[in-house]
C-alpha cells in the first residue's frame, strides 16, 4: 500500500513514537488545528482541577498582599518585644498554589505547626525555618540568639517553647481579619516533614504567605499556608469592602477652593438654527436679512469650552440681554468633568 493511500507520510506515526506513547514517557501536546507541538519547544501540559478553582485575579492577590504587608509590620514589632531583641521581618510573596506543591517545599527537618480556626473549616499550616526555631529557643533560654545552630529537629521541650513563638504569629495573622470576623485559633499538632502532611487534598488550592525573617546571625523563611476553602469567606469580605471603599472615594464630590473664584471662563450662547446650501452661503452679503423661527429664543444653548452645559431662554432684562436657565445638561458641581481635589 502506498503512502498516498494513508494520507501522506507526515500523518503516520513513527514506530518509535508509538512505543514512547505506549510506555508513557512522552506526553504529546497538540494545537487546536491538530498539529503536534515538538518536545523541544519546552511546552508542557499541567493538570487543572476544574472542581477546585481559585477565583482570585492578579489584582485581587495584590490587594491581599497590601493587607499582608500591614500584618507583617505589626508582627515584627510583637516578635521583637517577645524576644527582647530586634526581629526583622519582610514580606516576600503571597501566592496561590496547590497543597502538594507547598508540602513538597517543606525542608526536613521542619518545624511545622498545624492550627485550626474555630470559626472556619479546614486546617492551616505554619512552617518556620528550623534554624530560626532553634535560635528562638536559644534566646528564650537566656542566650543571645546569635549562634549558627546545626540543622536538626526540635525536642519536646524546645517544641513547647517554640509554640509560644508560633502562637504570636498565628494570633497576629488572625487579628488582621478582626474587622470582618473575630477568629480564635488553636495549635492542634506539629510535624517535622512535609511528606506526612495530609490536612488537605493534594490538589486543593492554598494561599501561601511567605516572609523572610532575620534574627541574630540567622535568617530564613516563615510561611503560612491557608486552604482557599478555609479563607474564602474572609477574602470575599475583604475584597468587597475594598471595592466599596474605592467606589465611595470615586464618588466623593469635588471640593471648591477659593483660588478658583477669580478664574475667568469663556462662555457663548448659541442656537442650532437651520441649514443653508453652499450657494446661498456664498451669496450672503452686508444688509441681507435671515429669518429665524421664534422658538429659537427658548432653545438657546449656553456653551463652555465648546460644550453645551445649559439650555434656556434668551431675552431682555432692563437694558441688557439676559439668559434664563431652564435645563441642565451636566452636573453643575463638576462643570469641567475634572477632579478638583
Amino acid at each position: 500500500m502506498s503512502d498516498e493511500s494513508l494520507g501522506g507520510s507526515e500523518d503516520v506515526f513513527d514506530v518509535s513514537e508509538i512505543e514512547d506513547l505506549a510506555s508513557g514517557s512522552v506526553a504529546p501536546i497538540f494545537r487546536c488545528d491538530g498539529e503536534q507541538i515538538p518536545p523541544e519547544a519546552g511546552i508542557r501540559a499541567v493538570k487543572y482541577d476544574f472542581t477546585n478553582p481559585i477565583a482570585l485575579s492578579d489584582s485581587d492577590l495584590e490587594k491581599l498582599k497590601e493587607k499582608s504587608e500591614r500584618f507583617v509590620y505589626y508582627l515584627a514589632g510583637h516578635l521583637s518585644m517577645f524576644l527582647s531583641t530586634e526581629f526583622d521581618l519582610q514580606l516576600e510573596n503571597l501566592t496561590a498554589d496547590l497543597y502538594k506543591n507547598f508540602t513538597g517545599e517543606v525542608k526536613a527537618p521542619a518545624c511545622v505547626s498545624l492550627f485550626k480556626i474555630q470559626e472556619l473549616n479546614g486546617v492551616c499550616l505554619l512552617d518556620v525555618n528550623s534554624h530560626l526555631a532553634v535560635t528562638v529557643v536559644d534566646r528564650l533560654l537566656g542566650g543571645k540568639g546569635s549562634t549558627m545552630p546545626e540543622e536538626r529537629g526540635l525536642t519536646d521541650i524546645e517544641n513547647a517553647l517554640v509554640d509560644d513563638f508560633n502562637s504570636i504569629i498565628i494570633e497576629e495573622w488572625c487579628r488582621q481579619w478582626d474587622e470582618y470576623m473575630e477568629l480564635h485559633p488553636t495549635i492542634i499538632g506539629r510535624e517535622s516533614s512535609g511528606r506526612f502532611l495530609q490536612t488537605s487534598p493534594p490538589d486543593a488550592m492554598v494561599l501561601t504567605l511567605t516572609m523572610e525573617a532575620s534574627f541574630g546571625d540567622v535568617s530564613g523563611p516563615i510561611r503560612i499556608a491557608t486552604p482557599f476553602y478555609t479563607i474564602e469567606p474572609l477574602v470575599h469580605k475583604a475584597l468587597a469592602t475594598d471595592a466599596a471603599a474605592s467606589a465611595k472615594e470615586k464618588s466623593k464630590p469635588a471640593r471648591w477652593h477659593e483660588s478658583y473664584d477669580d478664574i475667568t471662563v469663556p462662555m457663548s450662547a448659541e442656537w442650532d438654527a437651520f441649514t443653508m446650501t453652499v450657494r446661498d452661503l456664498v451669496n450672503l452679503g452686508v444688509g441681507d436679512i435671515i429669518e429665524m423661527p421664534m422658538r429659537l429664543l427658548s432653545e438657546t444653548q449656553l456653551r463652555i469650552e465648546g460644550k453645551t452645559y445649559f439650555k434656556g431662554e434668551i431675552g431682555k432684562e432692563g437694558k441688557r440681554v439676559a439668559f434664563r436657565i431652564t435645563e441642565t445638561e451636566v452636573d453643575t458641581n463638576n462643570l469641567t468633568e475634572k477632579s478638583h481635589e
